[in-house]
């Protein structure tokens, strides 16, 4: 397969959210990545390489691509470089249909532990929780407000390719609460102001299903949330530190949920 510099132009606008809105697609680049991809099954339409740039482990990827019967276009260094989203390409670039992003296509019954990421602005900060929603059992991942875009370059990177295993839905405050309300979900808030979490999340919460919010470091949670909270619910940590960042506080509390379902 050859490739045009209309494909090229189409594959680079990917890099943006307009692109991908109006694509349907996102791009993944890495060795480790597409691994990730294939490790998950989640995979890709069609997978551009350039052969010079390429390690072994990025060969044996692009042969069990051409096993799997999936489209491999090799293109030139420079070609790969106009695509590349970053510094020091590895080679390989994949294309991948967006998924659904709908709270009720992603949820299923066996789900009791979501993450509910309000304002989380940051790539970096929405990527790290995405990656600790997975290890730790928080699935889907719902995105409320002004979230990054999850299917982003710098998103996807920061979640080591977690967010090709987990559910990511789009949502609002109202779609929240009713869900909340007709799953008989405990929807609790991460709070600075809130109370110490290990008594709530081992002795309230045993048992049930947990819906839990954390918000922007900036602003923190929306009232309407707070307000609709059963629970509040804060980290201790040495008062030297004010507030600790929205995805380590997040992923600790998460852990900690992790931990008191196997008591």
């Amino acid at each position: 397969m050859s490739v045009t510099k209309k494909t090229l132009k189409d594959i680079k606008s990917l890099g943006t959210k307009k692109g991908r809105r109006e694509e349907k697609l996102f791009a993944a680049e890495g060795v480790r990545l597409l691994e990730e991809a294939v490790r998950h099954r989640f995979l890709p339409e069609t997978v551009y390489f350039a052969p010079s740039q390429l390690s072994e482990r990025g060969e044996r990827l692009i042969r069990q691509f051409e096993k799997q019967g999936i489209p491999t276009v090799g293109i030139g260094a420079r070609e790969l470089r106009s695509i590349s989203d970053t510094r020091t390409p590895q080679g390989i670039v994949g294309v991948f249909a967006l998924p659904s992003r709908e709270l009720a296509e992603l949820y299923r019954t066996r789900h009791r532990t979501l993450l509910l990421c309000e304002n989380v602005s940051d790539p970096g900060n929405l990527g790290t929780l995405a990656r600790s929603a997975l290890a730790f059992g928080f699935d889907p991942m719902l995105l409320s407000g002004a979230c990054a875009d999850p299917f982003s370059p710098k998103v996807i990177r920061a979640s080591a390719g977690a967010v090709f295993a987990l559910g990511v839905a789009l949502t609002n405050e109202s779609e929240v609460f009713d869900f909340v309300k007709q799953k008989r979900f405990h929807l609790v808030a991460a709070d600075v102001k809130g109370e110490s979490s290990p008594a709530v999340l081992r002795r309230r919460l045993k048992g049930g299903k947990l819906l839990l919010a954390a918000g922007s470091e900036a602003g923190g949670l929306s009232e309407a949330i707070l307000r609709q909270a059963e629970y509040r619910i804060c980290l201790e940590h040495h008062r030297s530190v004010e507030s600790l960042n929205v995805a380590v506080a997040a992923s600790i509390l998460m852990k900690q949920v992790f931990d008191s379902k196997l008591r």
